[in-house]
C-alpha cells in the first residue's frame, strides 16, 4: 500500500516535460519532407443536435480555398459519418443533402497526426423547426475574396512541405487582402508555432477566436501554446471553450484531461477522459493514464485498475505499458 500512496504523491505532479511524452499524439517523426504525409478525416455529421446523428446520402464535398470547386465528394453512411483519406494539411468542406442547410466548414490535420475526427452539426431546412448548428467557420469565411484565397492554399502547401517561411507570408498576404479571414491567421500561427515563435503565434491565434468566437481549432492551438508553458489553467480554460463547439474532438477531451490533472481537477479529469475512450481516440491510449492517476487520487483504485487495463489493451507495446503493467500489478495485489 505504501507504494501506491507514493505513485499517487508523485506522478500527477511529476515533470510535465516527461508525463506529456506519454500522452502525446502520434509520432512527431516524418522523415519525409517532399510529399506531404497521408492522414484519415472523419466527419461525423449530426443535424440540428450532436445526438442526432445525419442518416445516410449526405454529400461531402472537399473544395479549395475559395470554396467553389470540389476536388472530391464523398456520402455518409448509415451512422452519419464519412471517411476521407487524405493528407496533413488545411482541408475546407462543404455538406450538402436534402433537408439540410449548406454548411461550410474547415480544419487543420496538424503534421502528427494521422487521424483527425471532426463532429460537425449541420442544420435542417427551415420546416424543421429548432435549430442546433454550432458552424466550424463563420460567416465572414464564406465572403473570402478569391486573391486572399489563392494565397491560403499557398500558405497550406507551404505547410505541407515544412516551408515556414514561405507559409508565413502567404498567409500574412491573405490577411492583408481580407481581415476577417480567421482561417488565414489561424494558419499563420501554425507556421509561427512551427518555426518557433510562440509569441506571435499567439497573437495570430487570437486574432482567429476574435475574428470567429467558435473557432475551436484556434482554441486549440492557443491550448498547445499553454500546454509548452505549462500554463495548466490557462490550457484547460482553452480547451473547455473549444469543446462548447466541437464536443467530441478526442485531443481536446484527453488534453483537457491531462489539464486538470495537472491542477487536481480530480473529476473533470476523470469526466474528460472518459468522454475521450467513448470516441474514436486512435494515439491517445495515454488517456487511461491520465484517468488511473485521477481516480488514484480520488481514492478509487478498482476503477483505476480497469483504465490501466483498458490502456493494455488499446496500446500494449506503448510507452506508458511498463508503467500500466507495474501498476495492474501493485493494484491487483492490494484489492
Amino acid at each position: 500500500m505504501t507504494n501506491i500512496y507514493f505513485l499517487l504523491l508523485v506522478i500527477p505532479w511529476m515533470s510535465p516535460c516527461a508525463f506529456v511524452q506519454s500522452i502525446d499524439i502520434g509520432n512527431r517523426t516524418d522523415k519525409s519532407n517532399s510529399m506531404p504525409r497521408p492522414a484519415d478525416l472523419v466527419i461525423n455529421v449530426s443535424v440540428d443536435q450532436i445526438q442526432n446523428r445525419a442518416r445516410a446520402g449526405l454529400i461531402v464535398h472537399l473544395v479549395d480555398p475559395t470554396g467553389s470547386d470540389s476536388v472530391g465528394s464523398y456520402q455518409t453512411d448509415n451512422t452519419g459519418e464519412v471517411v476521407i483519406h487524405t493528407t496533413v494539411g488545411s482541408h475546407q468542406f462543404r455538406i450538402t443533402g436534402p433537408g439540410i442547410q449548406d454548411y461550410v466548414g474547415a480544419i487543420e490535420i496538424m503534421p502528427q497526426q494521422f487521424r483527425d475526427t471532426e463532429n460537425v452539426v449541420v442544420r435542417s431546412t427551415p420546416s424543421g423547426g429548432t435549430y442546433g448548428a454550432l458552424p466550424t467557420v463563420g460567416a465572414a469565411q464564406l465572403i473570402v475574396p478569391d486573391k486572399a484565397a489563392k494565397e491560403f492554399k499557398a500558405g497550406s502547401k507551404a505547410i505541407e512541405e515544412k516551408n515556414y517561411a514561405e507559409a508565413k507570408k502567404r498567409f500574412a498576404n491573405a490577411t492583408s487582402i481580407y481581415a476577417e479571414y480567421s482561417l488565414a491567421y489561424n494558419g499563420l500561427g501554425i507556421a509561427q508555432m512551427s518555426s518557433g515563435d510562440a509569441a506571435a503565434a499567439r497573437a495570430s491565434f487570437e486574432k482567429a477566436v476574435q475574428i470567429d468566437d467558435h473557432f475551436a481549432e484556434a482554441y486549440r492551438n492557443l491550448a498547445r501554446l499553454a500546454l509548452g508553458d505549462h500554463k495548466f489553467e490557462e490550457m484547460d480554460d482553452l480547451l473547455t471553450k473549444s469543446l462548447q463547439f466541437d464536443p467530441l474532438n478526442a485531443w481536446a477531451l484527453t488534453y483537457a484531461a491531462y489539464a486538470e490533472l495537472q491542477t487536481q481537477k480530480f473529476d473533470l479529469a476523470i469526466t474528460h477522459a472518459r468522454a475521450a475512450h467513448a470516441g474514436p481516440h486512435q494515439g491517445l491510449a495515454s488517456v487511461h493514464i491520465v484517468a488511473a492517476h485521477a481516480l488514484e487520487a480520488t481514492q478509487q483504485p478498482a476503477e483505476a485498475l480497469k483504465e490501466y487495463k483498458l490502456y493494455m489493451e488499446e496500446d500494449p507495446n506503448g510507452r506508458d505499458a511498463a508503467r500500466a503493467k507495474q501498476a495492474i500489478v501493485s493494484l491487483s495485489t492490494t484489492k
